[in-house]
């Protein structure tokens, strides 16, 4: 059975593109330009993942995946983002959704990541290494690198952690990818996951 994606997105453009991508690679794509539209598809047929962009008309991404956390809350969400809404991206993970992906969109990419995040609704138990796992390997970290993993995932850019600690922008990112080679993550939104698994959230 094809597995079903809706994309929400107010560009044409992109909805486009992105459902000929995902019905190259077997699934079955529905797409709408806004909230008011998703929510009415939703209800009608609950799909198996969505992608949403952060941001649109009426309701932005943020605010309609607050809203599909508390109507349909197992439903994965991956964000959609511009380089400049990393920082929301990160905030919507931390309510709940799955994973981010920056455009322009990398097409296996994404579907890695529809794919990892279906299997993972279906099976609570491919969520990945267990906390007591991913402590031992935040202890690795130095700690100017638990500093700078700490701003990582409050979805500070390296150049706003540089000005934090008075730091080059070279020297940040070569303790970001000190910190993704310790805690054994493979992308930024990997890590970002496992980081705010264990770091205390923020108000």
């Amino acid at each position: 059975m094809k597995h079903r994606v809706l994309i929400i997105d107010d560009e044409q453009s992109v909805r486009d593109s992105l459902s000929s991508v995902l019905a190259t690679y077997g699934f079955r794509a529905a797409s709408c330009s806004r909230a008011s539209e998703a929510m009415e598809l939703i209800r009608k047929s609950v799909p198996d993942c969505v992608v949403l962009d952060v941001r649109m008309p009426e309701m932005d991404g943020l605010a309609l995946q607050r809203v599909l956390a508390q109507t349909a809350a197992n439903l994965p969400v991956i964000m959609i983002t511009g380089h400049a809404d990393i920082a929301m991206a990160v905030h919507a993970m931390r309510n709940g959704a799955y994973d981010f992906i920056e455009k322009p969109i990398d097409d296996e990419q994404l579907v890695a990541s529809i794919n990892a995040a279906i299997d993972q609704r279906r099976q609570a138990s491919s969520a990945g290494p267990d906390e007591q796992s991913l402590l031992a390997r935040y202890e690795l970290l130095t700690d100017r690198e638990k500093s700078v993993a700490e701003m990582v995932a409050e979805g500070y850019s390296s150049a706003a952690i540089a000005s934090t600690f008075s730091i080059s922008v070279r020297t940040v990112d070569h303790h970001r990818a000190s910190v993704l080679a310790k805690m054994q993550a493979t992308s930024l939104p990997q890590l970002i996951r496992y980081l705010l698994r264990l770091l205390p959230s923020k108000p």
